[in-house]
């Protein structure tokens, strides 16, 4: 396939998620699957001191990833803009709102940030599975803290 001369390469979705997987695995090796892929997003961070969005220099491609080790699941910006990706857990302290094309939350570190989408259908998708992990986190039994201690 070739466009304005360029030969480009013809990647089925099955063959694009598996080159996705094996760079995701190149930064975090305990990555097991991409549960879910945005195209193309942008994020804003919220100051409370000032009551302003401002834009962050993170721009890129948006991974919610399974893991073979805690944390579980995580979301993932392959970053754009510099070589810095943005990584964040989805605990049960990760707080989200959406407000179509902006996906809203608060972090374990009580930042607030938005997630801007692209494409309004991949932010709903998206926010569909926080809800699912969220909730399924949030039933989990709590292992408990204390060990048993053999006499």
């Amino acid at each position: 396939m070739t466009q304005g001369g360029k030969l480009m390469p013809n990647f089925d979705q099955q063959s694009t998620k598996l080159l996705n997987l094996t760079v995701l695995r190149r930064m975090d090796p305990f990555v097991e699957e991409i549960l879910i892929t945005a195209a193309h997003v942008t994020f804003y961070e919220f100051n409370i001191d000032s009551s302003q969005w401002s834009r962050k220099d993170v721009e890129g491609s948006l991974f919610v990833v399974k893991r073979n080790t805690q944390p579980r699941f995580q979301f993932i910006v392959m970053n754009r803009r510099n070589a810095d990706n943005l990584v964040e857990s989805l605990l049960g302290d990760f707080e989200f709102e959406v407000q179509v094309p902006y996906l809203l939350y608060r972090n374990a570190s009580q930042e607030v940030n938005g997630i801007w989408f692209y494409n309004a259908r991949e932010c709903k998708e998206v926010a569909n599975i926080f809800s699912r992990i969220l909730n399924a986190y949030s039933k989990a039994p709590q292992k408990s803290k204390l060990t048993a201690t053999k006499r």
